[in-house]
């Protein structure tokens, strides 16, 4: 079963930065494959109508290329708080959540607001994290409430 890419990809911060650095759709492609990720000019096309989104491994070589942090590609929205702190650690939810010893489908849940965080990963969470117990916790209940008004 394929994945489904990265949530909160922002098409438009795409283009908006791909053209901000003066290239074309084609010549990020290549500075793309040279980070790792299997892409083409057409999949830029893509990725910036919204048509498709990419996956971990190729957004963080979308994001080298243009010399920007991941996070940069993601919606600027308090739902993806969560996917943005891993992001910027270049972590996948899998490795994440190897790291704590709980399933990949549960981190998901955690980070859509479907589930908490048990109080016992805290530390370690914030810390795979690169931020306080605080603020992990703010994001945790941030994810919480954006859920809970849907």
């Amino acid at each position: 079963m394929a994945s489904r890419g990265v949530v909160g990809f922002d098409a438009a911060a795409l283009r908006t930065l791909r053209t901000a650095a003066g290239i074309s759709q084609h010549k990020l492609a290549d500075r793309v494959r040279l980070h790792g990720a299997q892409v083409a000019g057409p999949h830029i096309c893509l990725y910036e109508r919204g048509k498709r989104t990419p996956q971990l491994r190729t957004l963080t070589a979308l994001a080298s290329a243009l010399e920007v942090p991941p996070s940069a590609l993601l919606e600027d929205d308090s739902s993806f708080r969560l996917c943005r702190l891993r992001l910027r650690m270049g972590m996948s939810q899998r490795s994440l959540a190897s790291a704590l010893g709980i399933a990949q489908a549960r981190w998901s849940r955690i980070e859509r607001g479907q589930s908490t965080l048990d109080e016992h990963h805290v530390p370690l969470a914030a810390k795979l994290l690169g931020v306080s117990e605080g603020q992990l916790r703010s994001a945790v209940a941030a994810a919480r409430r954006t859920t809970a008004r849907s």
